[in-house]
């Protein structure tokens, strides 16, 4: 009787659980969270941060900038005249608290973040969707390159979308290969981007194929983690468009700087 006694009080007891973030405890069940995504997945993945972490998410909630998604005007974008993708949108400002998350994740190994990362990236895509209802056909992202991906072994915009994929019901294809190596772009201006990127990317054989029935186009979604200019992943849809001119390229990013 008592051994059923001692059970019951456990069973009785809060659940505790520790933060994917920060690894402290948390006892119970946590508050509501206050994100703009309705996909229980990833709202889930969310639900399991500790308060104080939660509240370092800087959310774009508002879009001033069409093209890209920044809250205020951009100047990169009313410059730009070579724009070949349709039009990009962040999750989160790249602010203090976010490079820090960010740098756990990609140098640290804190692997745990992964599906933080990609919870997160989940409101840009529900942004998009609400913004203009439309259904995207495939995702893919913005490939690393060789010597990158063998010192930190994963590429992080390409896990963030294969987990976009399952969420979302929507095929992800590797369409991309970086075809040379550069210098990180962290830095470096507006025209070095431009200068480096040319000749960056190529499309995999498999993109020049890929067909939509009675000639409609293939909405296509480009994921990567940090917008800057825009130089990336404008270079990417170009070359994708080159490789097959049905495509209709958005990009979304998990974070704008």
């Amino acid at each position: 009787m008592m051994r059923w006694m001692d059970r019951i009080h456990r069973l009785l007891q809060p659940q505790t659980v520790a933060c994917l973030r920060c690894e402290r405890e948390i006892r119970g069940t946590t508050s509501p969270v206050a994100i703009p995504i309705r996909h229980s997945g990833p709202r889930e993945v969310l639900s399991r941060l500790c308060s104080d972490c939660r509240g370092q998410i800087p959310w774009i909630l508002a879009v001033g900038c069409p093209i890209c998604g920044r809250p205020e005007r951009c100047g990169d974008c009313l410059r730009r005249r070579d724009r070949h993708i349709d039009r990009c949108r962040s999750a989160v400002r790249y602010d203090g608290a976010m490079k820090e998350w960010l740098a756990q994740y990609k140098y640290a190994g804190a692997e745990r973040l992964e599906p933080v990362m990609a919870a997160m990236l989940a409101a840009s895509v529900e942004r998009m969707t609400a913004e203009q209802p439309i259904r995207f056909d495939l995702i893919t992202s913005v490939p690393l390159a060789a010597e990158r991906l063998e010192e930190r072994g994963f590429n992080q915009a390409e896990r963030m979308a294969i987990r976009l994929s399952h969420w979302y019901g929507i095929p992800y294809r590797p369409l991309l290969r970086r075809v040379r190596h550069t210098e990180k772009m962290s830095g470096k201006s507006r025209q070095s981007r431009l200068a480096d990127l040319r000749g960056m990317f190529a499309a995999e054989p498999e993109a020049q194929w890929i067909a939509a029935p009675q000639d409609q186009p293939i909405r296509l979604l480009l994921v990567d983690d940090i917008y800057t200019t825009g130089s990336t992943v404008n270079e990417c849809a170009c070359t994708l468009r080159s490789a097959n001119p049905r495509f209709e390229v958005s990009g979304a990013l998990w974070a704008r700087s």
